[in-house]
């Protein structure tokens, strides 16, 4: 009796390692709570838009991430014919610069390309949007995504709202406002919330950007006859748009500027400003033609879409 009960525990004890054996070590970790931090996300039509990637939770990387499905959300119906389906657009193929000055030269750099207005990266996930978008109705949509890596897999349903927004022709991102003598040596700074700026967009217009300035009667002053002028040693306009003369009228600084392109102004740095990257635009009203006696300066960074 004594072998016998030696014998099956020998026998139990093989099996109990055999078991051990075939269990397998599982490698790396997915997290069920995968997520945008940015969620909903918003996207203007037209404007060339990233995302940061999922936020993925100590998940194994590298995460790879397939788009499954967008949908509009107002109806529930697929939006793939919207988001994903390309169209062709006016894009950049070389870094625009100040050299790039003339209207051939700036023609060399841009051509048409094939583009979808949504796409996915496939890794870590960002969310990318070209100038194709523009094609894309104003709304809100919905995805739904596939995320995997080396330890499996979750699918993220509803994974981020979209809203896409009306395009966005202008914006004033930058604004200044002072006073100075003549030789523009000695300031008087006041708050720039006193320039009361209004811009208006005219999508069936000519392809030029206007200036008035306005006093606090609503009369203009009168560039032609020098009364508003580019501040000197500071760039204005111009001096990001060298592809057409100034036009001074009684009312108005006018700027032509070449139609298809993409976004404009279409290089950052001037060649007589390195130093103001982007801008922002100077110019004064000469004092002898305000009731300050003092030179007003105004100071605007804007960007055209």
């Amino acid at each position: 009796m004594r072998k016998n009960f030696t014998y099956w525990i020998a026998v139990t004890l093989l099996l109990t390692i055999a078991t051990f054996s075939c269990n397998k070590i599982k490698t790396g970790f997915i997290s069920d709570n995968i997520y945008y931090n940015v969620n909903p996300f918003t996207v203007a039509q037209g404007i060339t838009t990233v995302s940061a990637g999922l936020v993925i939770d100590g998940s194994t990387t590298p995460v790879n991430v397939k788009l499954l499905a967008v949908k509009d959300m107002a109806t529930g119906a697929d939006a793939s014919k919207y988001l994903l389906t390309k169209d062709t657009v006016r894009v950049y193929k070389g870094n625009v610069t100040a050299d790039d000055s003339t209207i051939a030269l700036l023609s060399a750099k841009l051509k048409d390309s094939t583009l979808a207005p949504f796409s996915i990266n496939p890794i870590g996930g960002r969310l990318q949007f070209t100038q194709a978008s523009k094609f894309v109705p104003v709304g809100s949509y919905n995805i739904d995504l596939q995320v995997s890596n080396v330890r499996g897999t979750r699918i993220l349903t509803n994974a981020c709202k979209i809203n896409v927004v009306g395009s966005i022709p202008d914006t004033v991102s930058y604004k200044a406002y002072n006073h100075s003598d003549a030789t523009y040596t000695n300031f008087v700074g006041f708050s720039a919330s006193l320039l009361d700026i209004k811009v208006t967009y005219k999508p069936d217009g000519p392809d030029k950007i206007i200036y008035v300035w306005k006093d606090k009667n609503g009369k203009p002053w009168n560039p032609a006859n020098g009364e508003v002028i580019g501040r000197p040693g500071r760039p204005n306009f111009s001096d990001f748009d060298p592809y057409y003369p100034v036009v001074k009228t009684d009312t108005s600084l006018e700027y032509k500027y070449p139609g298809g392109v993409p976004v404009f102004p279409v290089f950052t740095t001037s060649k007589n400003y390195p130093g103001f990257v982007g801008g922002p635009y100077y110019y004064s009203i000469v004092g002898k033609h305000t009731d300050v006696a003092m030179a007003v300066n105004t100071t605007l960074t804007v960007g055209f879409f």
